[in-house]
């Protein structure tokens, strides 16, 4: 067993071109489009794609971006047969939250950490993180009220950051689970911080403090999990190793986890959130899920079960249509070159649109229709192009973690169902924030009426 080298240099400095050639609007300077992309990104792509075509430049929050547009401007950046567009230049801005992780690597070097992740994502290691998961769901929602109006949207952020914690790290003590879960809570607002240096007191401030104390709170667990072991993802990735025997530095386990717990979180916390939104709405959806869910029993979820579940499968995958966690994603262009006959220069930031490529009409009509029935073989709108439905990105760098997200998903409302009758009121039905997460700005008032086969005999 030997620890991985994959030697770090300092990040290259790269040109910052001349793009006026690039057709875009006329802004005001480092402001640009800011204010309209972030209270309206989706109608601002719509809009700048119907003026200027599928490449346009737009400046947002003081750096000028070029948008390439469509699915085959996701397949041409995604799959990036020769290596022009770097991720971790892209996402620099990203970089004093969560430099070090798998998003943030390029070429070999993403490579080889990548496979070393590979281990803890094994479906016997999958299987026993759904086992931990379904106790933890059931403790939590007993805790929930039933049959009165809450808050559905802040309560699963709460569950899952609880979830994360326990599943993922192996942590219980209520103390350490606050203090940790506010770090996060920190991480993730610095990602919309407008300010991007780490001044105090502002969000980037408080996200590199953040980032500093989960890490000793890290380095302190790694040591002790290389002791003791553990069932939970954390103790996974401390002993996880490719097959040459490769493992990870405490550093890299650091950086690593401390991306992976973002990412995780923001794809279940939006596609629950999602779901109980339509299902919410719709109760006949609601009842088709339900039924398909009450076919395999009235436990918690086994994992021998999970290809079962085809229209809470087709639901899920709706869910991220809608509203998908990761709607717009950045590269920097690492050599010249071309696309749709307009030169992209070396030290170009470019900006693919995987969430609004998937409520485009021609791909999916009726986008903003709730629609689980899109994914039926009939229909298969989403297979109209390799890349028209990729809410987890695609190529080298597609969300390790996308099966696991799934599963996480679908045990939750395997529980949920099997418990509650989701209501919501007309006069409730929310508007949605679209970035960074997607979130319903009301908080998405549901009430969980408790169905008479989950009430407890005195």
């Amino acid at each position: 067993m030997t620890v991985l080298d994959t030697p770090t240099a300092p990040l290259e400095r790269l040109p910052r071109p001349d793009l006026s050639h690039i057709p875009g609007p006329r802004t005001l300077p480092f402001l640009g489009k800011t204010i309209s992309f972030g209270m309206n990104p989706y109608g601002t792509y719509f809009d700048q794609v119907a003026r200027f075509g599928n490449v346009f430049r737009m400046t947002v929050f003081g750096d000028t971006w070029v948008v390439l547009a469509g699915p085959d401007a996701l397949a041409e950046v995604y799959l990036n047969r020769e290596a022009i567009y770097s991720a971790q230049h892209g996402l620099k801005a990203f970089a004093p939250i969560f430099s070090g992780g798998l998003l943030h690597r390029d070429d070999l070097d993403h490579r080889a950490h990548r496979r070393v992740m590979q281990a803890a994502f094994r479906a016997p290691v999958l299987k026993n993180y759904l086992t931990l998961m379904n106790g933890e769901i059931a403790r939590l929602l007993d805790k929930w009220p039933n049959n009165s109006k809450m808050q559905f949207a802040p309560a699963v952020k709460e569950l899952t950051l609880r979830l994360g914690a326990h599943v993922f790290m192996g942590v219980t003590d209520q103390a350490e689970v606050g203090r940790i879960n506010a770090a996060f809570i920190d991480e993730v607002a610095a990602t919309s911080a407008l300010v991007r240096k780490p001044i105090p007191f502002t969000k980037m401030g408080k996200g590199v403090a953040a980032r500093k104390a989960l890490s000793d709170d890290f380095r302190r667990l790694i040591a002790a999990r290389k002791v003791n072991g553990g069932d939970d993802f954390f103790s996974q990735l401390c002993i996880a190793e490719d097959e040459d025997g490769q493992v990870w530095s405490d550093q890299d386990i650091i950086d690593h986890f401390n991306f992976l717990l973002v990412a995780a979180h923001d794809a279940v916390t939006g596609a629950v959130t999602t779901m109980v939104w339509a299902l919410a709405q719709d109760k006949y959806l609601q009842e088709g899920v339900r039924a398909e869910i009450l076919r395999l029993g009235t436990g918690p979820l086994a994992y021998e079960d999970l290809d079962k579940l085809d229209l809470t499968d087709r639901v899920y995958r709706e869910a991220l249509r809608r509203f998908t966690p990761s709607a717009f994603t950045a590269r920097a262009v690492m050599a010249d070159t071309e696309w749709e006959r307009h030169r992209l220069p070396r030290g170009t930031n470019v900006v693919i649109c995987p969430g609004p490529v998937m409520m485009t009409p021609e791909l999916f009509p009726e986008p903003e229709r709730f629609d689980p029935d899109r994914y039926l073989p009939d229909r298969a709108e989403d297979q109209q192009h390799k890349f028209a439905w990729s809410p987890f990105g695609g190529g080298a760098h597609k969300c390790i973690g996308m099966h696991f997200a799934s599963i996480q998903v679908k045990a939750f409302m395997v529980q949920l169902l099997q418990r509650f009758s989701l209501e919501m009121d007309v006069a409730d039905r929310p508007k949605w924030r679209e970035i960074p997460t997607p979130l319903p700005t009301n908080g998405l008032p549901v009430t969980l009426r408790l169905r008479q086969s989950a009430q407890k005999t005195p």
